[in-house]
């Protein structure tokens, strides 16, 4: 069963989605709920991850793993122009 707070989120996502599709997010409110959440459930996952890959060692897929949500997160930053370029001139 959901909690309240997963509810509660539930239904703030499906808003947002709902003032996006309907083109009644002036403000970008519902925009930036969205593209927030989408990358925290990103980080959230990059942290189980490295979690793993603390605890265990080195497995080889825990380490590709890291790699392709670290390159998932700097896609996201840089795909509105908003990054400030300096992940793009680390190496991964």
């Amino acid at each position: 069963m959901a909690s309240t707070g997963e509810t509660t989120l539930a239904k703030a996502l499906a808003a947002a989605a709902d003032m996006r599709s309907g083109g009644q997010d002036p403000d970008h409110v519902g925009h930036w709920l969205l593209r927030l959440h989408g990358r925290s459930e990103v980080l959230e996952e990059l942290l189980r991850v490295t979690e793993r890959y603390l605890v265990f060692g080195m497995p080889e897929h825990e380490l590709s793993e890291m790699e392709r949500l670290v390159e998932q997160l700097r896609e996201q930053e840089f795909s509105d122009d908003e990054g400030d370029g300096v992940a793009d001139a680390l190496p991964l």
